[in-house]
C-alpha cells in the first residue's frame, strides 16, 4: 500500500501522516550520538525503578489488544522486548498517531516497536478512544467540543491497564507522538499532573498550550521551518472540508496556531528553564537544550528547511524534507537519561 496524505482535521485534531507498512522490518538506523548522553538505553536513568502491580503476573501476549479499565474502551497495540519475563521493571512508551493514520501505521512510520524494545522499552500504541480519527486536545477549539477530558482520561486509564499487566517501572512513563498525536503527547504533561518523566512531541507541539504551573517534565521536541500543515511560525493551518467520511465544522477552518518559538517559549518560561545551550547535531537540525526547575530539560530540534515529518522516518516528498538524524533513536535516548520526580 502506498503511503497517501489525507486532507483537514476534526475538533481537536490536525493532519498526521498516513504511511505503509513498508519498512516495518527493517533495522532502525543507529542513532548519532547525542553531547550529553554516554548511554543509549533506559539503564541511563538516574532514579531507581518503581516496579508495578503487574510484576510476576503472566507475561502479557503482545498485539493488539483490547480491554476496558475504568469503563473506557482501550484498544492498543502492544510491543514487549524479546523474552521479556515480566519482572524487572521495563520503562514504557505511550507512541500516538496523527490525524487519519492509526496504530499500526504509526510503529511502522516511527519504528519505535523495533528499536525500543531492541532497548528494553515496552511500546504501546493505542487508537483514539472518541472514535475520531485523531486525538482531541483539551483547549483547542475555545470548548466547543463536548468532552475535552476523554483522551486524557483514556490515557490514565491506558497507563493504569498497563501498570496491573506488564512489569513496568512507574518512574519511566514517557510518551511521544506524530502531528495530532504530538499534541495529544504535549497534552500529557499537563493532564496526567507529572506523571510522565517526559514526552516527544514531533511536528506538533504547537497544538497543545502549557499550563500555568506544570509538574517537572522533560519535553524532546522537533519541528521544521517549512513544516505547511502545523506551520512552524504559526497561523492558520490548511483544512479540507472532510476527513474519513467526517464533515469538518466551519468554525475550524479558520483556527490558527501559535508559532513554534512562541510555544517553546510558553513552555521554558512555565517550566522556570534557564538559558539555552546550543548545538548542531546535523548538517541541517540546530539544537537548544534548557535545564528546568526540578530536574527536567526541552530539547528543542530545529529541522532547517524540514517538512512535516518524523526525522528519519519514512520518506513522504508530499510533506516536505526530512533531517539528516533519527528522531527515534534521540527519543530514545533522551527518555533513557529521565525519571519521573514525584
Amino acid at each position: 500500500m502506498l503511503p497517501r496524505m489525507l486532507p483537514g482535521v476534526l475538533p481537536g485534531v490536525l493532519l498526521g501522516a498516513v504511511i505503509a507498512l513498508a519498512g516495518c522490518s527493517a533495522e532502525p538506523s543507529p542513532a548519532p550520538a547525542h553531547p550529553s548522553t554516554a548511554s543509549t538505553g533506559p539503564s541511563a536513568a538516574k532514579t531507581s525503578s518503581s516496579a508495578s502491580t503487574g510484576c510476576g503476573k503472566t507475561t502479557p501476549v503482545g498485539g493488539r489488544i483490547e480491554a476496558r479499565a475504568h469503563g473506557i474502551a482501550l484498544d492498543y497495540l502492544l510491543t514487549l522486548p524479546a523474552g521479556f519475563p515480566n519482572t524487572e521493571p521495563a520503562p514504557l512508551v505511550l507512541n500516538f498517531h496523527g490525524l487519519g493514520s492509526n496504530a499500526v501505521q504509526q510503529d511502522a512510520y516511527t519504528r519505535l516497536p523495533i528499536a525500543g524494545s531492541n532497548l528494553g522499552y515496552v511500546i504501546a500504541t493505542p487508537e483514539s478512544a472518541s472514535g475520531l480519527p485523531g486525538w482531541i486536545i483539551p483547549g483547542f477549539g475555545k470548548g466547543r467540543l463536548k468532552d475535552q477530558q476523554i483522551e486524557i482520561r483514556a490515557a490514565r486509564a491506558l497507563l493504569d491497564h498497563l501498570e496491573s499487566t506488564v512489569c513496568v517501572d512507574t518512574a519511566r512513563e514517557f510518551a511521544t507522538g506524530m502531528s495530532n498525536g504530538a499534541g495529544m503527547a504535549a497534552a500529557l504533561v499537563c493532564g496526567l499532573g507529572g506523571r510522565l518523566a517526559a514526552v516527544a512531541p514531533v511536528s506538533g507541539i504547537t497544538i497543545a498550550q502549557p499550563c500555568a504551573h506544570p509538574r517537572p517534565t522533560s519535553i524532546i521536541t522537533f519541528h521544521g521551518t517549512a513544516d505547511q500543515v502545523v506551520p512552524f511560525g504559526g497561523g492558520q493551518v490548511s483544512l479540507g472540508t472532510r476527513v474519513q467520511g467526517f464533515q469538518v465544522p466551519v468554525w475550524l477552518r479558520s483556527i490558527r496556531l501559535p508559532g513554534f518559538e512562541t510555544t517553546l517559549g510558553r513552555w521554558t518560561r512555565a517550566m522556570g528553564c534557564g538559558h539555552a545551550a546550543k548545538g548542531r547535531p546535523a548538517s541541517d537540525v540546530t539544537l537548544r537544550t534548557f535545564r528546568c526547575d526540578g530536574g527536567a530539560t526541552v530539547e528543542a530540534y530545529v529541522v532547517e528547511g524540514g517538512g512535516h515529518t518524523w526525522p528519519g522516518g519514512i520518506r513522504l516528498d508530499s510533506l516536505g524534507r526530512t533531517a539528516k538524524l533519527d528522531a527515534t533513536g534521540l527519543i530514545l535516548q533522551a527518555f533513557g537519561r529521565h525519571a519521573a520526580r514525584r
